[in-house]
């Protein structure tokens, strides 16, 4: 006896139309209700992943932030010690400036000049006469015997006075006599 395959309704199952989409949806379908945990983490992980990379790229941000932050600030600081250096340079300086403009010994004052440029990297190293504000000595021979440009008309008290004008810092020191002013030492360098 052979049997006979009977369909639904009694239709022929050659009678549907089944188009390759429709297969496929129907094999994704079979595999998700299948595999529905492993598709669960699948997403799971790539949303963690999207999640972990755009957290790194916002703390890589953030790094870069306080690290300039923290660059700068000790620049500053830096900036600020190199400036409290030279200050203290110009004061022991003037001291050995403040016995040779008593001895009048210009000679030993260029070599303290020039020996000083060197060492302490000033950019220009002026000695200037209290009288008339001429320029007795200078690292750059140029001024040497002209008028000062700059501005000196504020009040030296045996202390140095720092001026900071478009990048340059002066360092102005007052060379004491025994009782009068003898000189004004100017140290300029230039701010990195």
């Amino acid at each position: 006896m052979a049997t006979v395959k009977k369909t639904d309704s009694g239709k022929n199952s050659k009678s549907k139309k089944e188009t390759p989409g429709m297969e496929f949806n129907a094999k994704l379908a079979l595999f998700l209700k299948e595999n529905l945990i492993s598709v669960i983490l699948f997403v799971a992980l790539i949303v963690s992943s999207i999640w972990f990379t755009a957290k790194i790229k916002n703390n890589a941000n953030h790094y870069e932030n306080v690290k300039a932050q923290i660059i700068s600030k000790y620049e500053t600081e830096i900036d600020s010690l190199q400036v409290k250096h030279m200050e203290f340079a110009a004061t022991v300086f003037s001291w050995s400036v403040r016995s040779e403009l008593i001895r009048n010994n210009t000679e030993n004052l260029n070599q303290l000049l020039t020996v000083f440029v060197q060492e302490s990297k000033a950019d220009l190293v002026q000695i200037i006469t209290p009288e008339d504000k001429m320029v007795l000595l200078s690292s750059d021979k140029k001024y040497e015997g002209l008028q000062y440009s700059g501005n000196l008309d504020f009040e030296l008290n045996n202390n140095s006075v720092v001026l900071k004008e478009d990048g340059i810092v002066k360092i102005v020191t007052p060379v004491m006599g025994f009782n009068s002013l003898i000189g004004i030492l100017i140290l300029e360098t230039r701010e990195k």
